[in-house]
């Protein structure tokens, strides 16, 4: 194989390394005659097929079944139903203000679930588990059983959820991710990039050791909240329990309050509900003003 062909494939360090190695044994071997030159030079040209070519190309490539495939290609079409997407847009204008969330109830993340909801969970879980089993093709799409789960975490909390409620949740998800308008700032640079990702594993870090996020301490300073500056709770538990616990509000307490003022509030106005809750009993609790 050529020094070209090898470049190619194995990039400029691989380049040098076979030229430094042919210096090398040219230097050595200055009394070889000019036929062996030849020979040598005539051994180290290759010629590849095209039909050689597609047949790596095609054994390198992950085969994805076809009704994988088929289901994705379902998902990227789906039409959404009216009530659905009146729902997803109402939510989105309702968190403006919590980044990410495609919650009617944002920001409280892992709370205890109700006991209806913790046997959907195990249910789903059961039925992902059966599909992943019952594979014939060495793969199934299990997306829509993550989703579920996902949705039965973020709101199971709240009140009693059926499948369908479930589903409901992750159609709406899917619905205000459709309807999100693409951003218009110019790309990050790999700095900024880097900077946004050490951010997120900063905060991941802090939940895990039971810490209030950087994140929500910036939030109650803008809004002038007095809340409690530490708060240990075990992750992936909600931080809202620690809080909760912090401000002198036991457990069920806090959950009764989350779930009547989540009948009567959603999105951003929710979550300041569930925030001056937590400031008024912490400064009566404490003595701060």
């Amino acid at each position: 194989m050529s020094i070209t062909t090898i470049a190619s494939f194995y990039g400029a360090s691989a380049a040098n390394s076979v030229r430094s190695t042919s210096g090398s044994a040219a230097s050595s071997q200055g009394t070889a005659t000019t036929a062996t030159s030849t020979k040598s030079s005539e051994s180290t040209t290759v010629s590849i097929s095209n039909e050689a070519r597609q047949a790596a190309a095609t054994e390198s490539r992950f085969a994805v079944p076809e009704s994988v495939r088929q289901a994705a290609l379902a998902e990227l079409n789906r039409v959404f139903p009216q009530d659905i997407l009146d729902e997803a847009q109402a939510r989105l204008q309702a968190n403006q203000g919590i980044s990410g969330s495609t919650s009617a109830t944002p920001g409280l993340g892992n709370l205890p679930l109700l006991p209806e909801n913790e046997a959907l969970l195990a249910q789903i879980k059961s039925e992902m588990h059966a599909a992943r089993a019952a594979s014939t093709e060495g793969m199934t799409n299990l997306t829509p059983y993550v989703q579920l789960i996902h949705a039965v975490q973020t709101e199971g909390w709240k009140t009693p959820m059926t499948m369908a409620d479930a589903q409901r949740e992750v159609d709406i998800a899917a619905a205000m991710a459709r309807l999100t308008p693409a951003s218009n700032q110019a790309p990050l640079s790999e700095a900024e990039q880097l900077q946004k990702i050490n951010a997120a594993m900063a905060q991941i870090q802090q939940e895990q050791a039971g810490e209030i996020p950087d994140k929500w301490k910036q939030r109650w300073q803008e809004a002038n909240l007095s809340m409690p500056e530490t708060a240990t709770t075990t992750f992936p538990q909600s931080i809202w329990l620690g809080l909760a616990k912090a401000a002198g509000i036991g457990e069920d307490e806090f959950l009764a309050k989350a779930r009547e003022l989540a009948g009567n509030y959603s999105g951003n106005s929710f979550l300041q509900a569930v925030e001056s809750f937590v400031s008024e009993r912490y400064t009566a609790s404490s003595g701060t003003t």
